[in-house]
Parts: C-alpha cells; structure tokens; sequence
C-alpha cells in the first residue's frame, strides 16, 4: 500500500492512501531520463512523431486498440504506431512476435509518453501511463495528450462521464461512432461536430465473422449486469440488502435451475465475493483468467442485462438480448440514457407482465434468433458490418 500527500484542485492538502500501481524507484529514474530525452527530441524533430496504441491498464491486447494496431501493422507496417503492454500480461504472447511493441515501464514507454502526437485507445489516456498516478510531468503530459476514442461499444443506454463531452479539456479529438443514429447523439449531445465523430464502427468488429457465427453452436445464457455508482465505498453487510444485490440474486436463483444452456456470469468482484457459494456453484463465474469477452460471446445465445453497451455488442452479433432494468427511474435519474428506455430499439424487455422466464421462453421459441424486424433494423445502428477498412 501506499500513503502519500497531495495539492487538491481548490489548493487544500489532502491524502491518499491506495494499492501500490508498479511504479518503482528503478522506473522514476527512467523516466526522468526519457522525459529529458523525449523533450530534446521534440525540439530537434517537432514533426512526424509516432502514436501510441493501448487498452485497459495496459494489460489488454482483446480490443478495439490491438484490432487498431494490427490492421495498421498488416497494412501500413511503415505507420510509426506502437502498443503499449505489460511484460507480465497473459495477452503479451499476442505480440511478442510483431514489431513496435512497448514494454510497460519501459525506458522506451516513458520516451513514447513525452514524445508521441496521438493516443488512440478504446480508453482514456490514464491507462497509458499508470492508474492513479496523478502528479509529475508525465502525468500531466498524459493527461492532456491528444487522443482518438474508439469507444467500448455503442452509444445509448448509457450516458458517458463528462471528461467526455466536446467543450472539455479531457475530451477526446475524435470519437469513434458506429451509424448516424451513434453520430447523431454525439453531436446533439456531446457538443461535437461531425468530422470529430467520424462513422467507421468498431475496430474489434473487423475481427467478427459474421457468416461463422451464424454457423457457431450456442449453447449459453449471458447474465452481466453493470455496476451501480451509488453503491461504491459500502460495507458488504449493506451491499448485501441493497435492491442491486438481492435482484441478482433472485435472477441467479431462476437461472439455477435452467437446463437448456450453460449460465455464465460476469460480474462486479464485490458481488463475487459477496454471493452464496451454493448459488455460485451452478453457474460459471467467467473472469479475465477464462478468456477474453469476444471469444466467449462466439458460443452464447442470449445475453440478458441491464444498460451495457454488451447489448449493442450482441445485437451486432445477433444474439437476442433480454433486458432486465430493474431500477430503471433511479438509474435515470443518477445515470442517465441516451434514448428512451421504454421504446428500446431491439431486445425484449422485463415487465411486470413479462417476466424474465417469459422473456426467454420468447426467445428459446424463435430458436435465440432475431426478429425479421431487429434483422431489418440493424443497418441503422451499424453502418458497416463487412470487416472491411
């Protein structure tokens, strides 16, 4: 752990106390050294300065940035764009054999850092450097370094933090959007003009097959519901009774007894450690360790969440989605949506007439295949679905 003071925005000192990030003695001395050196070089060779491409903490290589990375590698390998990777990530042998590949913490990450034009990541430049680390030089050239966002998923039914909206410091220089409807909100909404919100969808799409999927045995139930802000920072004994928690709950308890397909679980970690284990046994808890998202969404047949952008990740796959908004007004009100959340564009929705075991038998009787209307539908959330640059 670490403990160590810091100046707030407003001027007052405050403390930290937090997990250690990595960053050693051995790095600090490096990176004094790169910064020295990035700075030179940047006043000798202003122009033509590389980029730098990296996914979440760096220790991913499954998104939409390694996608990114090696298009531009198979077709501009003369393109000066670098992945940034810890040593000691399991996606590391994915890169080992190509070239412009950076170790994180590395003389060579921290000279990137200072010297390079553009960040182009699916998250924000924090995760380029190393989380949480907010003071220094590098800190604040990271923070404020030009980056093009490609986005986790489709915009809609939730609303992004304010670091990302147009007129703010920390917005993005361009951010990625998938059809005009996805334009449509960012310009509207976002305070962005169009040529900052260009329509190419999804780097990681490219990696899709969309006529094998088809083919793909599906023989799994998807449960992911996405964390709610206001229940940060409690005991487990009132994360226990919260509405969050016991809805999960129940929902695991109907799947427990579903035997038409595997039920997979991906979760908060606090609502892992918190579950009962005899209710845990019956469905698989699916972890970083077991893959990454897109390989498993290859096998599922129905995804049932809440407001994950995995919903729109599995409409674009045709996977029917059950949405189950348990919490929909209070989540509107402290969240926020995009689009109304009572005409949503695709899925089937629980109500109090339709409740979850209604909905999937809706769709186990179609055989978890679309509707001809979401099928007829799906050029207007996806303008591109060929793999194609």
């Amino acid at each position: 752990m670490v403990w160590y003071p810091f100046a707030t925005k407003k001027g007052y000192l405050s403390f930290s106390y937090r997990s250690d990030n990595g960053f050693n003695q051995a790095m600090r001395r490096k990176q004094r050294l790169a910064m020295i050196t990035a700075s030179i070089t940047n006043l000798i060779q202003p122009f033509n300065r590389p980029q730098l491409a990296f996914e979440k903490l760096s220790e991913r290589a499954q998104e939409s940035g390694f996608a990114y990375f090696k298009y531009v590698q198979a077709h501009y390998p003369k393109e000066r764009l670098y992945f940034i990777i810890k040593r000691d990530s399991p996606d590391y042998s994915k890169l080992k054999t190509m070239q412009h590949v950076v170790i994180h913490g590395s003389f060579q990450h921290f000279y990137l850092l200072h010297r390079a034009s553009l960040f182009v990541s699916s998250e924000t430049p924090g995760h380029a450097y190393f989380w949480r680390e907010n003071m220094g030089v590098t800190a604040n050239v990271v923070r404020t370094k030009p980056y093009a966002f490609l986005q986790h998923g489709v915009l809609g039914f939730k609303k992004l933090d304010n670091i990302f909206y147009g007129d703010r410091l920390t917005a993005p220089s361009l951010l990625i959007t998938s059809s005009l409807f996805e334009q449509n909100i960012v310009t509207s909404q976002l305070d962005y003009d169009a040529k900052r919100a260009p329509i190419t969808g999804l780097a990681r799409w490219d990696m899709i097959d969309l006529a094998q999927e088809r083919l793909n045995k599906r023989d799994k139930i998807l449960v992911f519901y996405t964390w709610r802000p206001w229940l940060d920072d409690i005991s487990d004994e009132v994360f226990r009774a919260s509405q969050y928690f016991q809805h999960i709950k129940a929902t695991l308890t109907i799947l427990s007894d579903y035997d038409d397909k595997q039920v997979i679980l991906m979760m908060h970690p606090k609502l892992h450690a918190t579950l009962d284990q005899s209710l845990l046994s019956k469905v698989k808890l699916w972890t970083d360790n077991d893959g990454p998202m897109n390989e498993l969404l290859s096998s599922v047949a129905t995804v049932i969440t809440d407001y994950s952008s995995i919903s729109w990740e599995a409409y674009y796959r045709e996977i029917p989605v059950v949405f189950d908004m348990f919490d929909q007004t209070r989540y509107t009100d402290e969240v926020g949506s995009y689009i109304d959340l009572d005409e949503l564009p695709f899925g089937v929705k629980v109500t109090q007439d339709r409740d979850l075991q209604v909905a999937l038998s809706e769709i186990a009787e179609r055989h978890y295949q679309l509707t001809s209307q979401e099928l007829a539908d799906k050029t207007k959330y996806f303008a591109f679905q060929d793999q194609g640059a």
